[in-house]
């Protein structure tokens, strides 16, 4: 079995498909009415291991550099906290999403797991 979506409740489906396409650059793979669909590459489930957001829902992106992204992202004027060094050697940062959801991209070091390394080559 493997995971084949994450959907997100939207409350403005047009403003979070802009912050999904064109602030973080996720291929659209479909777009109608209130439905948009995107490439979000390979995707991880954690299910309550995450004690650092209680009663919260987040996703999650890996990059090969996010400081690279964080740059490109700041110069753009779109605000997000970090980058900073995270849980399993990651540097990342975090978004929200127009509807409050949080939204880390991570980028793993060379102090990352080998498996975690992987993911980005």
């Amino acid at each position: 079995m493997k995971l084949h979506e994450i959907g997100l409740y939207a409350a403005d489906p047009a403003a979070s498909r802009k912050f999904y396409h064109d602030i973080l650059g996720l291929r659209l793979d479909h777009d109608e009415p209130g439905l948009a669909v995107f490439d979000g590459g390979w995707p991880g489930l954690e299910i309550g291991a995450c004690s650092g957001y209680p009663d919260r829902v987040h996703i999650s992106f890996i990059v090969d550099n996010v400081d690279r992204l964080a740059n490109g992202l700041r110069a753009r004027g779109v605000e997000f906290k970090g980058p900073a060094d995270v849980h399993l050697g990651k540097r990342g940062i975090l978004l929200t999403d127009p509807d409050g959801l949080r939204v880390l991209i991570q980028s793993p070091t060379d102090a990352s797991p080998e498996w975690l390394q992987k993911m980005v080559d």
